[in-house]
Parts: C-alpha cells; sequence; structure tokens
C-alpha cells in the first residue's frame, strides 16, 4: 500500500533486493527502512547501497528532519531532547533550536581570545545582540556584524553575497550542533584556532553528531497573514537590525518575527563517517523545475506568492551574476536592498517528490505547516572506507573528487550526473546551483580536505 500511495519504484525495489540480497542479507531489515513514519526519534543509519537508494535514504531524511522538528523540551537540562508530551504540530522551540549555537561555542573574552563555552546544559555566556540578550531568545546575529549575511562558497575561508528575498530583506543563517558535535568540538579545543584541525591532525567527529543549518526570512508589512501560516515562524526574534548597526558601528538588535525557508542536516553515522545530507527548503520559495511526477508544489497554486521570485519580472539561470559583493562593517548591507530574482535551476529527483508526497500525506503532517516544506536532496557517501581528508566518501548524487584524476577533480558517481538532478537549496547555494556544486562537493574541499571532518565552522570561527 504505501509504494501505491507514495509512487515510488516498486520494480526496482524488487530488483536491488533480488540482486542485493545474497550479499547484503544481514543488514536488509535495516537498510531497508522506506515507510514514512511521524516520531520524535531519528533512523540512527542506513548501512547499504542499493541500485535503487533513494528511498531509504530520502525516508532517513524525511525521519531526521520530523524528529528535529520535534516540540522541544526548553528547560536546560534537557537541551536537545524532544517533549514527548507534545505532537509535532504543537507550538514551542523545535528540538534543533534548543542545540548550541555557533555562538555559544565559538565565544571571545573582553580581549577577544577565545574562552570555554559554557556546558551543554546552560543557555550562559555572551551573544551577539548585547548584554543584556538571553540565548533562550532566538538571535540572528553574528558577533561580527554581518556575518550571517553571506553564503558560502568553494573557497576556504571565501564568502559569497547575501540573498535579499521579494519583502526586500536580507536572508539570515544560523547554525547549531547537538551534543555529541558540541562535545567533540570543546573536548578537543577546536574552537581556538591555534588547536584547529589540520590535514596532519584531521578532526574525527563523533558518531551521532548533527550539525544543523537554517535559512529565515524576517518578515514585514509586506506579508499578508494568510502567507505567514504557511511557514513555521518564530515570533520576536532577536535580530540584527541593518540600520542602527550601521549608524552606531556595533551591533543593535530589533525584536522581528522570523519564518523557515530552508534547513540543511548533516547526521554522522557509524556507516556513513561522511555524514548523509539532507536538504529541505519551504515549497513557496520559487517556481517548480519539475514536471509531471516529478513536479514541485507551485506556491500560486495556492494563491501563494514566492519568497524570492517575482512572476512580473524576467528571471535568467545566470544566477551567479546577482550575487552581491559579501557584505561586512566595510561593505555594508543597503537599507532598502534590491530583490534577488531566484529559479530553481535543476528538478528534485522523481523518487525524492514520490517521498515528499508521502509524508505529506500523513495525518500528522497533513494539516501543519511541516506540509509545506519539502525534501529538495539526500547525499551520502559510498565509499566511505578509509574515514580521513583524502576521501570525500565518493557521494551520491552527484559529482565526487577523485583523488587520482588531479585535473579533472570531479567526476561522475554511479548513473547519475549532477547537471541533471538538483543538489542545491535555493536559499542557501543560490548562485552555486550547477555541478559540481552540492553540499557533499561543498565542504570537502573548504573543510574536509583540509582536516576538518566536512565541519568548516572550526575554519571560520576560530580564534
Amino acid at each position: 500500500m504505501f509504494w501505491r500511495k507514495a509512487g515510488l519504484n516498486l520494480r526496482a525495489f524488487t530488483l536491488a533486493m533480488a540482486t542485493g540480497c545474497a550479499i547484503l542479507a544481514p543488514i536488509v531489515a535495516e537498510a531497508e527502512d522506506v515507510e514514512p513514519k511521524v516520531l520524535p526519534d531519528a533512523i540512527e543509519d542506513v548501512p547499504s547501497t542499493k541500485p535503487d537508494p533513494f528511498p531509504a535514504f530520502d525516508n532517513f531524511s524525511w525521519r531526521a528532519f520530523v524528529a528535529l522538528s520535534w516540540p522541544a523540551l526548553t528547560d536546560p537540562a534537557h537541551r536537545g531532547q524532544p517533549d514527548r508530551s507534545k505532537q509535532l504540530g504543537d507550538s514551542g522551540p523545535r528540538v534543533w533550536e534548543t542545540f548550541k549555537s555557533r555562538t555559544e561555542i565559538f565565544v571571545s573574552g573582553p580581549d577577544g581570545r577565545a574562552i570555554a563555552p559554557a556546558k551543554w546544559t546552560s543557555y550562559a555566556g555572551a551573544n551577539p545582540c548585547g548584554p543584556g540578550a538571553d540565548n533562550r531568545t532566538k538571535t540572528l546575529a553574528s558577533f561580527r556584524p554581518f556575518a550571517d549575511f553571506n553564503q558560502a562558497t568553494f573557497e576556504p575561508g571565501r564568502l559569497s553575497g547575501p540573498l535579499v528575498a521579494q519583502n526586500r530583506t536580507y536572508t539570515r543563517y544560523e547554525v547549531r550542533f547537538n551534543k555529541a558535535e558540541f562535545d567533540s568540538i570543546v573536548d578537543h579545543k577546536w574552537n581556538l584556532r591555534s588547536r584547529r584541525p589540520s590535514p596532519e591532525k584531521p578532526a574525527h567527529f563523533s558518531v551521532g553528531s548533527i550539525g544543523v543549518k537554517a535559512a529565515w526570512r524576517i518578515l514585514n508589512e509586506a506579508d499578508s497573514p494568510a502567507a505567514r501560516k504557511r511557514y513555521y515562524v518564530v515570533k520576536d526574534a532577536l535580530v540584527l537590525d541593518v540600520a542602527k548597526t550601521i549608524a552606531s558601528g556595533t551591533n543593535v538588535c530589533a525584536t522581528q518575527d522570523i519564518a523557515l525557508v530552508g534547513l540543511h542536516i548533516v547526521v554522522k553515522t557509524q556507516n556513513r563517517p561522511q555524514g548523509i545530507w539532507s536538504s529541505f527548503e519551504h515549497i513557496d520559495n520559487v517556481p517548480p523545475a519539475g514536471k509531471g511526477e516529478a513536479r514541485e508544489p507551485d506556491a500560486k497554486d495556492a494563491q501563494a506568492p514566492y519568497s524570492y521570485f517575482d512572476p512580473s519580472r524576467p528571471s535568467s539561470a545566470k544566477l551567479e551574476s546577482q550575487a552581491p559583493q559579501p557584505v561586512s562593517m566595510s561593505n555594508p548591507p543597503h537599507l532598502d536592498p534590491d530583490p534577488v530574482q531566484v529559479i530553481r535551476k535543476h528538478p528534485i529527483n522523481p523518487e525524492t517528490m514520490a517521498m515528499n508526497r508521502a509524508y505529506w500525506a500523513l495525518p500528522e503532517i497533513r494539516d501543519t505547516v511541516w506540509a509545506n516544506y519539502m525534501l529538495v536532496v539526500t547525499q551520502w557517501p559510498t565509499v566511505p572506507q578509509p574515514v580521513g581528508p583524502l576521501n570525500d566518501g565518493r557521494f551520491f548524487p552527484g559529482m565526487s573528487a577523485d583523488p587520482n584524476t588531479p585535473a579533472e577533480p570531479y567526476q561522475r558517481v554511479g548513473d547519475m550526473s549532477a547537471l541533471n538532478q538538483n543538489l542545491a537549496n535555493t536559499t542557501m547555494e543560490t548562485y552555486v546551483q550547477d555541478a559540481p556544486a552540492s553540499c557533499m562537493a561543498c565542504h570537502h574541499v573548504v573543510s574536509n580536505a583540509l582536516g576538518r571532518d566536512f565541519v568548516s565552522i572550526t575554519e571560520l570561527n576560530g580564534e
């Protein structure tokens, strides 16, 4: 019944079972967890890769998304834990929102030197919005003004420009880590620039480490009540005020309502030490790129506006040319910025869209805001061993690094190319949607190849 409702490729799945079960029999039951469920617990791992692997990995992604989006226990002693008395659609901060933020981990003292962060079960510590701000309050700011506005690039230490929504606000980015990843950083003192990992002394984050990166759109008078109801919204978040920060030369924050528009999740598992990478977006971000069964939802079908696209304006596939210069105090954001006209350049995989529809149909999701979020891509390593800076895991789908051919550093993996399938989140990889751009490709270049186990935050924040 599930296969028929979800539209998944049962024939391919059956063939995979027939051709692979003799070799993979000891782990088939665990590997083929493809049934959508709404629970506060994620799937631990996906040990095998089958000829038709998308259902198992995309179900892993959705289960992680659901578990991390579950309402959380909010007392400091239970950071990162779900409130099992609640359901997914209930109100309250989400599990991942109670993880440690990067500004709680990479902390500088009055003299500018890095200091040890507060213990996991504490919200104590400095806040980028100033002494009166509480780390229990959602904060969209960084200690270096405007650093959380910019997107990443394929060059270590260099950032791309920001993304401006149609309501003329800058998209803001937030990074958080679960306890396993927090402990890995703190125990090894990787928050110190002098102790950061290198190819000679590479980092190995603990199994079970989870990193989350969120993209938020600030809501203003241009957003109708009907449009707001389609998003997961945090009210009265502390958000860096562009005009007042420029005028004062230091961080000034104001309370604003914000809407979640994108979420990256990476989970380091026992069988996938390079991580299983999942990327979600709100369905109203941009127009659909897919056709037929692969077609993504279209905001205009719900009479809702796109967050990052104006149908009355011309569009271009040359998004790279639209990328603004990175912003900083020396190149501050504009007070009334021009929106970026964003499109999705490549369609989402049809089987991934089938898994999306299967989850949207579940009663626990159907009538909640979470039915307006979709998985856009899952990536995972296919050759996880040996673990080390030279092995990006030969990730699938996409273009993976080949250390044996330095002249052509990326090559096709399997029978799918990054050229004909979406591998990008329009809110976080807006300007690098073409091959070999992808989560794992980018993080390999800017962090894993430098010994940082795919975690670029140790490069960007260490003091």
